[in-house]
């Protein structure tokens, strides 16, 4: 009898006042089927039964097993019960399908945990993908930080898991957050747990001070149980499902990953209806943010600081890439310092040198006053001494100085020649024509004297009156000729003829 027919029964019998005959020919069924539906006051259950198996001669010595040997495999057990003449003979999947009904579930038993305001936050990487950077394919990971009780959340997408990355991001969420808590827990990564795990792990010591400096309390999680830092797991599985599905065509460049990071944190994370505290996160926060311990006034020094040796070449390596420094500290040993978009040199506590920092790599960054002193390293004492005062000029001069070190020309006599019209002209007028000379990108000295030339017809200006032999000296002394020889010829005739006129 199943349970439709029970129930059609009883319908018959009280509601319609039916006979248990005429119920039984109408309903297809014996009298004795109808007697016994009214008898029942519950509901038939189709209960199957025991149907006997190949292990039942062997249950008691599987139980006597399992009572030595709990942890005991099936295929073991198998073969214990399976000696002898009269053994077990079935297959181990009987056997398995009754180890899972009598043995004890394996597997921990999580306990939930809940956090007062203020009492901690839970910190982790998780990794993104890849991202061309120039001609560079470099990883992306995303560093999550999470307060336990509002659940309100920071993101910060980075190029890199390094030490000063990770430093980086605890001091710009905690910075975002206002105030710091009371426990900081995080797994065994190396930038914070140079050995061990859990309460025996032994933490780093720069670790140690940025924990000192905002008084945290280290927490560390046991050797491979992320589970004990749920929240922050929970948010770096968020970030990759919400914040990045779907939004590849998006994401091609890594700018693309540092502007959705404060949008969607703002506008998504913080704002959501959270599925476990039922209340938005930025609501929640305004309980916690007053508990929060203030930050000190002086930010904490997250900078990536290493010695580096001058190379003979005057670069200095970092991060796959080669910067240029100073050549006078060739082979002696200074201190690096790089942020996120800074790289600096420093020698006994002054800056040498500042470069942009490059996420490329295989890069050389060389600054052009490293190359414009590197050249003058290597020319004769005269020479440099000529250079050095042309490159006194300002920046004008320097830019054009360099422009002829990127010629295959001789530097030094294009330099001669420019200082013998600065004395003929002035120096402010020769300084106009090499502006112009930038502007058409011509780095020669004979064009610097032609655009000079012109622009003095340009403004109806005399011809300096000099001595015939004293200006030609001054020209002939250079050991180049003019772009312009006809040029040449009437400069020299004017020359003349402001000579004789003077006489």
């Amino acid at each position: 009898m199943n349970v439709a027919l029970w129930a059609e029964i009883r319908r018959l019998t009280e509601i319609e006042k039916l006979s248990g005959h005429v119920i039984a020919r109408r309903l297809h069924c014996s009298r004795h089927t109808v007697a016994k539906a009214l008898k029942l006051e519950q509901p038939p259950t189709r209960q199957a039964a025991p149907r006997a198996s190949l292990l039942d001669p062997y249950v008691d010595r599987i139980k006597d097993l399992l009572a030595k040997y709990p942890g005991l495999s099936a295929v073991r057990i198998r073969e214990e019960i399976a000696r002898g003449p009269e053994g077990y003979t079935g297959s181990a999947t009987v056997l398995r399908r009754y180890l899972r009904r009598v043995r004890p579930a394996r597997g921990r038993v999580y306990q939930e945990v809940h956090y007062q305001p203020a009492q901690a936050m839970q910190v982790d990487w998780g990794e993104c993908g890849r991202v061309q950077v120039g001609s560079t394919p470099r990883k992306v990971s995303v560093f999550v930080a999470v307060l336990c009780y509002s659940r309100l959340v920071y993101i910060e997408f980075t190029l890199s898991q390094r030490k000063a990355e990770f430093y980086r991001g605890l001091v710009n969420a905690l910075t975002f957050f206002g105030g710091s808590p009371r426990n900081l827990i995080f797994d065994n990564l190396k930038a914070a747990v140079r050995n061990g795990s859990g309460r025996h792990a032994c933490f780093h010591p720069e670790f140690l001070a940025l924990c000192g400096y905002f008084c945290l309390q280290p927490v560390a999680c046991a050797a491979r149980d992320p589970q004990s830092k749920g929240v922050v797991e929970g948010g770096v599985r968020y970030v990759k499902h919400n914040a990045l599905a779907g939004r590849a065509e998006q994401l091609q460049r890594f700018e693309d990953y540092l502007a959705l990071a404060p949008y969607w944190r703002d506008q998504v994370a913080n704002s959501r209806l959270h599925e476990t505290t039922r209340t938005r996160p930025i609501e929640r926060f305004e309980q916690e943010r007053a508990l929060l311990r203030p930050l000190p006034a002086i930010p904490f020094d997250t900078d990536e600081v290493v010695p580096a040796i001058v190379s003979p070449h005057a670069r200095v390596a970092f991060d796959g890439n080669r910067y240029s420094a100073p050549p006078q500290f060739v082979r002696k040993t200074i201190t690096l310092r790089a942020n996120a978009n800074e790289v600096r040199l420093l020698h006994e506590g002054q800056v040498v040198a500042r470069h942009v920092r490059s996420y490329e790599r295989g890069q050389l960054l060389v600054l052009p006053e490293h190359r414009l002193a590197a050249l003058s390293l290597r020319q004769p004492p005269h020479q440099q001494t000529l250079e050095q005062e042309f490159d006194s000029w300002g920046p004008q001069a320097r830019a054009f100085h360099l422009g002829l070190n990127s010629r295959p020309v001789k530097t030094g006599v294009h330099v001669r020649r420019l200082l013998n019209l600065a004395r003929v002209y002035g120096r402010t007028e020769v300084l106009a024509a090499i502006g112009r000379a930038l502007e058409l990108a011509t780095y020669d000295a004979a064009s610097v004297e032609n655009l000079l030339l012109a622009q003095r017809r340009r403004r109806q200006l005399p011809t300096p009156t000099l001595p015939t032999p004293q200006r030609r000296e001054l020209i002939d002394d250079i050991e180049l000729e003019p772009a312009d020889p006809a040029l040449y010829d009437r400069f020299c005739h004017n020359t003349e003829e402001d000579s004789h006129a003077a006489t």
